[in-house]
C-alpha cells in the first residue's frame, strides 16, 4: 500500500500539476503502480516461503506458509504474481513506446529472489538490497518519465522535481536501511537458529545499534543540508514540517537506541521508521506547492 501511495502522490502532485504530457496517465498509471506492487508482493511471498524456519521463531503469529497455506500453493501464487506482472510490464512498455521498461520487471524480481535465497542472511548486503528496492519505487519513475524530465529544454520545475525525487530516493534508502538493521536485531534469535550471519549476530547488538545510529545521523545531515542549500523556495510551514515530522522521528530513534536493548523498543523503532517514510510523502505534497506556485 505504501508503494502504491508513493507513486500515486508523485504523479498526482509532481507531474499532473505540470503542463507537460507524461508517458503514464489514466489507466496506464494505475497499471504501472499495480505492477510495482506486484514486484514487492512476489518478493514477500518467496521470502516467506524460504524464510519459514526463522519466521516460525521470530514472528510465529505472522507465519502462514506451511502452517495455514501449503508451500506448493504459495509457490503457485508466487509464479502467478510473476506472470501477471510480466505481462502487465510488457503491455505498459508497448503502450508507452518505452521498451526498456520490460527489462526492469524480471531484473527486480530476480534480485529480490536472490536476496531471499542468499543475501538475506549476510552482513549488510541483504539490508542494502532491500533498501535500494525501496528507493527504486521512486527511482523507476525517473526512468519511466526520462523523456519528460531530461529533455533538451529543461524548465525550472523539471530540475526541481528531479532534485526532489533524488533527495527522496536517498532519504527513503537511508531510513529503510536503518529499519533493516533494526529488524535484524529483532530477529536475532531465529536468525541464529537458522545459522544466519547478520550484522548483530557477527558483531553484536551494540555494533548494529551503532550502525543504525550513524545512518540516522547521516540521514538527518542530508535532510538539513538539502533544506539549507536547495533552490526550491520552501515556505516556513514546509520547513517546520520537515524538521518536526521527518527529521524529528529520527532524533527520537537516536534517543531510544542509546537507552534500550529490549525487543519491544526495537519494534517501536521499526514502527516509527514506517511513519517517517509516510511523513516523507506528506513532505512531497507540501513541497509540490512550492514548485508549482
Amino acid at each position: 500500500m505504501l508503494i502504491g501511495l508513493t507513486q500515486y502522490i508523485i504523479y498526482t502532485f509532481l507531474f499532473n500539476r505540470s503542463i507537460v504530457e507524461v508517458s503514464l496517465k489514466g489507466i496506464l498509471l494505475y497499471y504501472f503502480i499495480f505492477d510495482t506492487m506486484l514486484i514487492a508482493a512476489g518478493g514477500y511471498i518467496i521470502n516467506d516461503i524460504i524464510d519459514y524456519n526463522t519466521d516460525i521463531i521470530n514472528k510465529p503469529q505472522k507465519t502462514y506458509f506451511q502452517n495455514q497455506i501449503p508451500t506448493r500453493y504459495g509457490k503457485m501464487y508466487y509464479y502467478s504474481v510473476l506472470l501477471v506482472g510480466m505481462l502487465l510490464s510488457i503491455y505498459i512498455a508497448i503502450k508507452t513506446n518505452n521498451l526498456p521498461l520490460i527489462s526492469l520487471y524480471p531484473l527486480a524480481c530476480s534480485i529480490l529472489y536472490i536476496y531471499s535465497k542468499k543475501y538475506k542472511s549476510s552482513i549488510l548486503a541483504g539490508n542494502i538490497i532491500v533498501s535500494l528496492f525501496v528507493g527504486f519505487v521512486s527511482g523507476i519513475i525517473l526512468i519511466a518519465e526520462r523523456q519528460v524530465l531530461f529533455s533538451s529544454t529543461i524548465d525550472q520545475w523539471q530540475s526541481e522535481v528531479v532534485q526532489l525525487l533524488i533527495v527522496y530516493i536517498i532519504f527513503s534508502f537511508l531510513v529503510n536501511l536503518i529499519r533493516e538493521i533494526i529488524k535484524d536485531i529483532e530477529d536475532i534469535e531465529g536468525d541464529k537458529n537458522n545459522a544466519y550471519l547478520t550484522l548483530p549476530i557477527k558483531y553484536g547488538i551494540d555494533v548494529a545499534k551503532l550502525w543504525a545510529t550513524g545512518i540516522a545521523v547521516f540521514a538527518i545531515f542530508v535532510l538539513a543540508v538539502w533544506i539549507y542549500f536547495t533552490n526550491i523556495d520552501l515556505d516556513f510551514r514546509t520547513q517546520v514540517y520537515l524538521i518536526l515530522f521527518v527529521a524529528g522521528p529520527l532524533v527520537v530513534i537516536l534517543q531510544i537506541l542509546t537507552q534500550t536493548t529490549h525487543k519491544r523498543d526495537f519494534s517501536k523503532i521499526s514502527t516509527i521508521l514506517k511513519w517517517t517514510l509516510l511523513a516523507g510523502l506528506g513532505a512531497l505534497i507540501l513541497i509540490s506547492n512550492s514548485i508549482f506556485t
